[in-house]
């Protein structure tokens, strides 16, 4: 125990002094903060100015019943989001589609007088396929509010036909929302989008974090067995001792590092703080959830910092562990793509058994714990199977460490790994 203890002990420090260490706790989390705020911040930002567009109609009502209900959906959007956010029109109405003054509208939105025009022609109504011309077509929204807003006014106008007042209609025709609210033990919790996101940004941290610090035993095994340095520490300690302190040491700095988020977490979200004020208002993470994210980082991480050892003593170079580094990746890998529909249906048959297979089971069963809780017994043989599993991987790793650390030359074949594990015994 004493020279797993000083095998651990230099391994940490080693760590938590270096810059790396230093930069990437304090870059992660903005960079989490920015994958969830950056796109909505970017999909609120409009074109700016005015947007200048032609409704081209054959009958001048519907073309002015289109214009009606686009500004008024651009007026509605101003009072809800605020006028940096909401797009301004100018728009015309077009009563003469021929093809002529089809090909001029085409060269007025190519020299930059108008931004678009719409072809609201009564054969592009009664095909229900109606064209928008404009040089930014990639503007989503844009192209979504001219379609409610002309399926809102034809809809309009055939009830007002049908002697429905205008009130009446407005009343028929307006949206109704539904909050979605996360129900637990009795007790309603947070929104379906606080815990949707609380849930994607704590799965890609235990994701990242397994996989940065599973790899990271493996470059340390690879950088000692180049310089050498492996040879002497075999003259004074076992290997089986050296992989158990590596092992260890680099999985309590990644633990330092979740304890240092957490602390910087709960700091943001104090009643007072800014963000907690603002975005992160809705955001609840439960204590429980907290505990489950260390617990599986853990088990997580002795899983597959185990396989990587084993690859890191089988290679000579990073380029040859770049190859042979896909099997310890493809279940974590696999586990991130299933995550979604886990966390829609997180009792479903699929989910309980992938969740119970212990190469799944650091971000599956996570999930699951994060949306409802599961049964007792599935969590308890969910540790339980991942123990037995990262035993049996640490006795085979071991016997591949053994051997491998002080092989050199071209990366084994399976018969020779075969042999190297004969010569372990």
């Amino acid at each position: 125990m004493r020279n797993v203890r000083l095998v651990f002990r230099r391994e940490y420090m080693e760590r938590i002094r270096s810059r790396t260490f230093i930069i990437m706790t304090l870059l992660m989390p903005a960079f989490m903060a920015s994958t969830v705020l950056l796109p909505a911040k970017l999909a609120e930002i409009k074109s700016e100015g005015v947007r200048h567009i032609v409704l081209v109609a054959s009958d001048a009502e519907i073309g002015e019943a289109v214009k009606q209900q686009l500004l008024q959906s651009s007026r509605e959007g101003k009072t809800d989001a605020g006028k940096e956010e909401a797009p301004e029109y100018a728009i015309e109405v077009n009563t003469t589609p021929t093809d002529a003054e089809r090909e001029q509208l085409i060269h007025d939105v190519s020299d930059g007088r108008i931004d678009g025009f719409l072809w609201l022609t009564q054969d592009a109504i009664n095909k229900r396929q109606i064209a928008y011309n404009a040089r930014d077509v990639a503007n989503f929204g844009e192209t979504i509010a001219l379609q409610n807003a002309v399926s809102t006014a034809l809809v309009k106008r055939k009830l007002a036909n049908k002697g429905m007042t205008g009130e009446q209609v407005e009343e028929l025709l307006k949206p109704i929302s539904i909050n979605s609210v996360h129900v637990e033990k009795g007790k309603e919790g947070a929104s379906g989008t606080a815990v949707f996101l609380t849930s994607f940004v704590m799965i890609m941290l235990l994701y990242a974090n397994v996989l940065v610090y599973g790899f990271a035993v493996m470059r340390s095994i690879i950088e000692e067995k180049n310089s050498r340095i492996l040879e002497v520490l075999l003259a004074s300690v076992t290997a089986k001792d050296l992989l158990a302190g590596k092992i260890l040491g680099v999985g309590a700095v990644g633990l330092t590092q979740v304890l240092i988020w957490i602390a910087m977490a709960a700091m943001v979200a104090l009643p007072g703080a800014v963000a907690a004020q603002g975005f992160l208002a809705g955001v609840h993470i439960p204590a429980m959830a907290i505990i489950a994210f260390g617990v599986f980082f853990l088990l997580g991480y002795f899983l597959y910092s185990t396989m990587y050892a084993a690859l890191g003593a089988m290679v000579n170079s990073d380029q040859e562990a770049q190859y042979v580094q896909w099997p310890a990746m493809l279940p974590i890998v696999f586990s991130i793509i299933v995550a979604m529909p886990v966390m829609q249906h997180p009792s479903s048959q699929m989910a309980i058994w992938l969740s119970l297979v212990p190469f799944f089971a650091p971000i599956l069963m996570f999930v699951r714990l994060l949306i409802e809780q599961p049964p007792a017994w599935q969590l308890v043989l969910c540790v339980v199977l991942m123990l037995v599993t990262t035993y049996g991987l640490l006795l085979l790793s071991s016997r591949i460490y053994r051997v491998g650390i002080l092989m050199y030359g071209k990366r084994p074949t399976l018969p020779e790994l075969r042999k190297w594990l004969r010569y372990a015994d």
